[in-house]
């Protein structure tokens, strides 16, 4: 039987989300990612994205991992209409961050006060795991590295089928960091990640644990990913300031794009 072997962008904005005519075409929704592959259906973070997932395409039983805990990518979970069923279970998987499990993180938000309601109490079932440093997810391999970013991140490779998938996101690519990420995002078949600022704003933002359009695309042709596509874009991004940068940047890397928010990649 084949299987489905896709990538949806449900979410590409960094930082909170926005809207306006400005931003139609590129979406104001933060980051979640939809990875179906080799007969499985991963979520990859649970930014405000997390509400175009397509209901009537995805399993009862869901598995969201985590890269970090900050709130532009846990805004989609209390809200997600797939956790107002009672058919449903998500098994969510975090690392630990500042001595906190994933359950810690996740209810620092989604509880009272700063929710009505915490994910026991949502009509679906949530399950949290540790996110180890590797594991299987039924016929999926999923390994873990650490990146650079406050408070910490997970930089994310997910292979099936012969295929392979890595999420870089809300990391720093310091030279230091560079060869190990690039070797963990080998040749991999799509490399998504940050690239929230241009070059011009990054003497000021360094230290803010994101990353430039230029070093995101670079990452990408040193790790020889077959396609590299950008995303997290910075809030006040519009449509042409980013179209206008997609093409700069394609000219010296061609295997590079921006994304766009329920953009569907073809693995």
């Amino acid at each position: 039987m084949e299987h489905r072997a896709s990538v949806t962008l449900l979410g590409t904005r960094g930082s909170i989300p926005c809207s306006g005519k400005e931003y139609l075409r590129y979406g104001g929704s933060t980051t979640c990612i939809l990875v179906q592959l080799a007969g499985e259906t991963l979520l990859l973070d649970g930014g405000s994205g997390m509400l175009h997932l397509p209901a009537d395409d995805i399993p009862s039983q869901l598995t969201l991992l985590l890269t970090h805990p900050h709130i532009d990518h846990l805004l989609g979970i209390p809200m997600c209409p797939l956790l107002f069923r009672k058919d449903v279970t998500l098994n969510l998987y975090a690392a630990t961050f500042d001595g906190c499990s994933a359950e810690q993180q996740v209810h620092s938000y989604i509880s009272p006060p700063l929710w009505p309601v915490n994910t026991a109490q949502l009509p679906a079932e949530v399950r949290f795991h540790d996110l180890p440093k590797s594991m299987r997810i039924g016929a999926l391999q999923v390994d873990t590295m650490q990146g650079i970013h406050p408070g910490g991140v997970t930089v994310l490779r997910i292979s099936g089928a012969g295929k392979t998938v890595v999420l870089a996101t809300d990391c720093t690519y310091t030279d230091e960091l560079l060869p190990t990420l690039a070797d963990f995002a080998k040749d991999c078949d799509l490399l998504i990640c940050d690239g929230q600022y241009i070059d011009e704003e990054w003497p000021s933002r360094k230290d803010f644990g994101h990353n430039t359009q230029s070093a995101a695309a670079r990452l990408g042709q040193i790790c020889g990913a077959k396609q590299t596509y950008i995303t997290h874009h910075a809030p006040g991004r519009t449509d042409e300031e980013l179209d206008a940068a997609a093409a700069e940047i394609s000219k010296l890397y061609p295997n590079c794009r921006f994304g766009h928010d329920e953009e569907m990649i073809e693995l």
